[in-house]
């Protein structure tokens, strides 16, 4: 995937979003800088890639079922 395609699907993704605090929070990470934001999400997937590789399926569901 290109860069101007990766650009196109945040921006579709962030449009559907309606949840206003997760906006108020995207929205401050997106005023840092590169470098600042470069780093939270490379921790970010590693924490995410750790927790998918050894977290027990129901209970991620039932945390996902929570924050809707």
């Amino acid at each position: 995937m290109n860069s101007l395609q990766l650009k196109n699907k945040i921006i579709e993704r962030i449009i559907e979003i309606d949840d206003d605090d997760l906006l108020k929070s995207i929205d401050a990470l997106f005023n840092g800088s590169d470098k600042n934001i470069l780093s939270f999400l490379v921790l970010a997937n590693d924490k995410f890639q750790q927790e998918n590789e050894t977290s027990n399926f129901t209970e991620y569901i039932k945390e996902w079922v929570k924050s809707m």
